[in-house]
């Protein structure tokens, strides 16, 4: 008798068993799709220029980095002496994998660091090819740069579009989304327009100081 009710007991067992993984799966799905409602927008700043500078950016090995024109790229001033920098970097790096999509974005992070040796050392001696300087800190005069980490999406025709201010989470599905709207949005050839100006930023928390000379 004991043994006849083994089968119906295991089928039991299993059937709660497996009630129970509905449950968790269907709370799982519920509670996701909260959170990413509770979520804060990816916070950015809308900018009308400033336009790239000539510049001599260069690579690690001294060669040039190329001209950003004609690149729809994510301009990231950081610096190895900022610690929210030496934090958000290696997710940046990995952004434009996770970005995907049929127009590419690059990342160019620009280091204000005076020398490569700090840079190279942060790495662990192999410094990504994202990674360049500018030796005449062009850039960064040019666009105000006064704190760091500081990050723009530029257009294929050297304009600024969005200024992001300070760290933030680049794996966040919010930065993605919104960078992917972004660049659906840009035209498929630019056309040159008249130097804007960068409209006043809101007040914001910075995280690192450019030291002054």
């Amino acid at each position: 008798m004991a043994g006849s009710r083994k089968p119906g007991v295991l089928r039991a067992l299993l059937l709660v068993a497996g009630l129970q993984a509905v449950v968790l799966l269907v709370y799982y799905g519920i509670e996701t799709a909260r959170r990413r409602a509770a979520a804060p927008p990816f916070g950015f700043e809308r900018v009308n220029g400033p336009r790239l500078p000539e510049a001599e950016l260069v690579r690690p090995d001294g060669t040039a980095f190329g001209a950003l024109a004609g690149r729809t790229v994510l301009l990231h001033f950081w610096a190895t002496w900022c610690p929210p920098c030496r934090e958000e970097l290696p997710d940046l790096l990995t952004l434009p994998e996770r970005i995907g999509g049929d127009r590419p974005l690059e990342v160019v992070a620009l280091t204000l660091d005076p020398d490569w040796a700090r840079v190279r050392e942060f790495f662990g001696g192999s410094i990504p090819a994202a990674v360049v300087r500018d030796p005449g800190d062009r850039l960064a005069t040019a666009w105000g740069v006064s704190a760091l980490p500081d990050t723009y999406l530029v257009g294929p025709d050297g304009g600024a579009i969005l200024r992001f201010a300070g760290a933030r989470d680049w794996r966040a599905p919010s930065a993605r989304d919104l960078l992917r709207a972004q660049l659906a949005s840009l035209p498929d050839r630019a056309a040159a327009e008249a130097p804007g100006t960068v409209e006043a930023p809101a007040d914001t928390e910075r995280a690192g100081r450019v030291p002054a000379d």
